[in-house]
């Protein structure tokens, strides 16, 4: 029992810039999260970075509700917006936890539905509490009605009370193919409900990436 209450709470601030968030896990009523984030191209170090904010609310027991900004400080536009319901399915006692969402999300010139399945559970580790989190979604535009279908995992442990490792796999429709990412990451707690974290994306097939990000994550 005390295991599962870490790992729920551990999957509250599991996540990497935009997937901060407690995906299969409900938030409770009333719980507040907020994340902020800037990401850098490592290779143009003198490029103006991109800046996010990301935010959920625990609407319900079982109801979340949230919203994203993605913003370009070099050309002063937001690049993304979204706003996203998550409905949490009844806990029956088993090892695995499900939910659906609804998002809308994009730009004004581009925007889309973005229907999604999630499913998350514990688990014990040599070197302490893990848990894994996996999303399946579809990106159905609303001005042309096509559809893409994507996915995101996330596996992570936690060595250390204050101390968060994660490795995430995130695979995402492009307009020439497909996007393939793995994004290692980190979060140390610094105080009660406050988590510093490092991130590094790194394209394995698709466009060639390579950026690093630091954010915040807030707690209440």
């Amino acid at each position: 029992m005390v295991v599962r209450l870490l790992i729920l709470s551990l999957m509250m601030l599991c996540g990497t810039g935009d997937r901060a968030h407690a995906g299969a896990w409900p938030r409770e009523k009333g719980e507040v999260f907020v994340s902020g984030q800037v990401r850098q191209n490592a290779d143009t170090l003198d490029d103006v970075p991109m800046i996010s904010a990301y935010g959920e609310y625990g609407l319900t027991d079982r109801f979340t509700v949230g919203t994203k900004l993605d913003y370009a400080l070099a050309t002063k536009e937001f690049t993304d917006m979204k706003v996203f319901g998550r409905w949490h399915m009844q806990d029956s006692g088993g090892p695995w936890l499900a939910a659906i969402s609804l998002a809308v999300e994009g730009t004004e010139d581009d925007p889309y539905l973005s229907p999604a399945f999630h499913l998350g559970r514990g688990f014990d580790s040599a070197i302490g509490p893990g848990w894994l989190d996996v999303e399946v979604h579809a990106n159905v535009s609303i001005l042309d009605a096509s559809v893409d279908v994507g996915a995101f995992a996330l596996v992570g442990v936690k060595p250390h009370a204050r101390l968060m490792a994660m490795m995430a796999l995130d695979v995402t429709p492009m307009d020439v193919g497909t996007q393939v990412d793995v994004i290692p990451s980190v979060a140390w707690q610094f105080k009660q409900g406050k988590h510093l974290q490092l991130e590094w994306t790194h394209a394995l097939d698709g466009a060639i990436k390579d950026e690093v990000a630091a954010g915040i994550w807030l707690e209440f």
